[in-house]
């Protein structure tokens, strides 16, 4: 079965990164996965042999690995969103440099893992020398979206051509998300009335429905965020404003969700499966020098319990990707690091050329290989870069775009 997408976000948040679904007995590791939704079957993967990874007492040493050398100012194709249907085939939404305005925006295609690319069409809107931002997410082959600050485009021939979809997003705060589960699209979008409306449609046409009203407040910030997440027939979602709200759909009704990490909420979280939600609390940073922690819930969030620790320190630039239940990747800062035993210890598989890099979004789409983008934030146009793993969060390579 071809892993799912975690939720893409719209507000200044690219979420990329991908929940996978549920393994049952992994490289001799057994993982209770809630044995529950079409994701928690049994199954057995072989995975490359790594590494016996260390428990982490102190913050994991990091080894520099070689890497592009990041230009002072970016040169190139520079990625910002990507997807991926297969561990071959993906897009990704960047910018072009030189440029003749501050931005051209550009989406490439791959049909080889990342190992050449080709340029495909933008919708018009896109192609405007000074637009920038918005992310792309593919259900498969032939359907999939771009999403900018009000606007949701949709393809139905593998990006060869788009229309704006008709939903109502415009009347919404600035902020929403959309996920894909079970041949279905979901679309959040924070209210000025401290409701979220939930739209939704076939992921091969665009019937859309809703919006469904969900009352999850946006925690007294003026612009809330919602991450919705669905797997199976359940969902998942938390608005963050100033602080965070939680709702979870089970059976088609939504009701509140206690958040896991108390009152600020995850750093990052992920449904893996109907019953198995995996998530960082790294928020906020502590003086105390409390631990990022790793929580796991077998029972569809109702409870989590600690599974394990990243650092002594807590970070709020965390991205989390699991492979599988068993093997974990949490990029944090300029770290991608790795575990094979369901987050209880961590070992550093890569650090970033230079200090000041930090994780924009990152998906695995098979139980092995995956991919993440890196950014260095400063003035002026923003470097970044994407990075291929093919053993499972083991080892990571740059990606090229010719």
């Amino acid at each position: 079965m071809r892993l799912r997408a975690n939720p893409v976000v719209l507000a200044g948040v690219i979420g990329v990164g991908m929940p996978v679904l549920a393994a049952g007995v992994i490289a001799g590791l057994t993982i209770d996965d809630g044995d529950s939704g079409p994701d928690s079957a049994s199954r057995t993967t072989t995975t490359p042999e790594a590494a016996t990874p260390q428990p982490t007492s102190a913050a994991p040493t990091a080894t520099p690995v070689a890497t592009l050398a990041a230009d002072p100012d970016p040169v190139g194709f520079q990625p910002d969103s990507i997807n991926f249907v297969s561990a071959d085939e993906g897009w990704v939404l960047g910018r072009s440099y030189p440029c003749p305005a501050l931005l051209c925006q550009a989406l490439r295609h791959t049909t080889d893992g990342g190992r050449t690319w080709r340029e495909m069409p933008l919708p018009a809107p896109l192609r405007d020398a000074g637009h920038h931002g918005g992310w792309v997410k593919f259900a498969d082959a032939r359907n999939g979206w771009i999403g900018t600050r009000d606007k949701l485009f949709a393809t139905h021939d593998g990006g060869t051509s788009w229309r704006e979809t008709d939903i109502d997003i415009k009347t919404a705060e600035p902020a929403w998300s959309l996920t894909v589960s079970e041949g279905a699209v979901w679309v959040a979008a924070a209210r000025a009335d401290e409701q979220t409306a939930v739209f939704t449609s076939p992921i091969t046409r665009d019937a859309w429905t809703g919006p469904i009203e969900v009352a999850v407040p946006g925690a007294g910030g003026p612009y809330p965020v919602p991450v919705v997440s669905a797997a199976g027939s359940r969902a998942w979602m938390v608005v963050t404003g100033r602080g965070r709200n939680g709702a979870r759909m089970v059976d088609g009704t939504w009701t509140p969700w206690q958040l896991p990490c108390g009152s600020s909420g995850p750093a990052d979280w992920h449904a893996v499966s109907e019953k198995r939600l995996v998530a960082l609390c790294g928020l906020p940073a502590s003086a105390d020098g409390s631990a990022t922690r790793v929580v796991t819930s077998v029972d569809g969030g109702v409870t989590f319990t600690e599974t394990g620790q990243l650092s002594p320190s807590r970070s709020a630039k965390a991205v989390l990707l699991p492979a599988d239940a068993a093997h974990l990747v949490a990029a944090v800062d300029e770290h991608l690091l790795t575990s094979t035993d369901g987050g209880e210890t961590w070992t550093t598989a890569y650090t970033a050329p230079d200090r000041g890099w930090q994780p924009v979004s990152g998906e695995f789409v098979t139980e092995t290989t995956g991919f993440v983008v890196l950014s260095r934030p400063g003035n002026g146009p923003v470097p970044t870069m994407m990075l291929v793993t093919r053993d499972a969060g083991q080892s990571w390579t740059p990606v090229g775009f010719g």
